[in-house]
């Protein structure tokens, strides 16, 4: 990944391993290395290993943190032993047919939310059938938790970048049109599911509140390095700022798909109104 101010996707190809290889919800289940054998350590394993606990009251989400890592080879596909051998005899249309699943279930979940949205529902705007959508998916928690490897994957990529944007304060303020543009779909699907796991028995609870904390992380770094370059507004910690911005793009994120959508005025911008908060409130030239 070259560039974090254009997109917030990763590019094709080989890249970093997706961090649903470094830790699942099933925390304590996997073994805690690789496939192959050898440590787990990616940068983002080391990333959670370090974060801030939640509190140890939460339902144990603080020793999730800590302890789920190495999730299994399935879970980083579509998550389950009969997925993978009926792949051995796919079609090579089959994994675009995945991923037109993926596209929607994210879409879905986006608008609706994970419970809002069925596996029928789901299949209809792939233009599937039910059983068909079950081939490349046995439920509907599989189907969530590839998609949620779509946004850690997105996380990774800020992650590797996060020097490169702390490099000066218009890098960040152009990072916050990119990668981090409320009007995006990856940033809409965080925000929906970012709500719906207030909910104690929402199965991607933990993975999402983990993807907000890196989220805060990689904002907390980026602050640190304009601090240490002396572009940090003095008496400003980067780690309130850091909250404070990602909660304000997730707010932000909501607003645009509902206030604005009601508004026949389109004069509130909100990647202006970020950026303006960024200048006037965290950074200094």
């Amino acid at each position: 990944m070259t560039s974090v101010v254009t997109n917030g996707s990763l590019g094709a190809g080989t890249g970093p391993v997706p961090p649903s290889a470094v830790f699942s919800d099933r925390a304590g289940e996997e073994a805690p290395c690789r496939a192959g054998g050898g440590a787990l350590e990616e940068p983002l394993g080391r990333v959670l290993r370090n974060l801030d606990t939640v509190t140890e009251s939460q339902d144990g989400l603080g020793a999730g943190l800590e302890g789920a890592r190495g999730a299994s080879a399935d879970e980083a596909g579509s998550g389950t032993a009969d997925d993978a051998v009926a792949a051995e005899g796919s079609t090579a249309a089959e994994p675009s047919r995945r991923e037109m699943i993926l596209d929607a279930a994210s879409a879905l979940f986006a608008e609706r939310g994970y419970d809002g949205a069925s596996l029928r529902d789901i299949s209809r705007r792939v233009g599937i059938s039910h059983p068909g959508m079950l081939h490349h998916f046995s439920s509907k928690e599989v189907l969530l938790g590839a998609v949620i490897d779509r946004l850690e994957a997105h996380a990774q990529g800020l992650l590797d970048s996060a020097d490169s944007i702390a490099s000066s304060p218009e890098t960040l303020i152009a990072a916050l049109g990119g990668p981090w543009d409320p009007r995006k779909h990856s940033m809409a699907l965080l925000s929906t599911l970012s709500a719906e796991v207030v909910d104690p028995s929402h199965p991607g609870r933990f993975r999402i509140a983990r993807l907000r904390l890196v989220h805060e992380h990689v904002l907390e770094r980026v602050f640190d390095g304009l601090e240490q370059r002396g572009h940090l507004v003095a008496g400003t910690s980067p780690k309130f700022l850091a909250r404070s911005l990602f909660s304000l793009l997730l707010s932000l994120t909501v607003r645009e798909h509902t206030v604005r959508e009601l508004q026949k005025t389109s004069d509130a911008d909100p990647i202006a109104d970020v950026q303006e908060f960024v200048r006037l409130c965290c950074v200094t030239d």
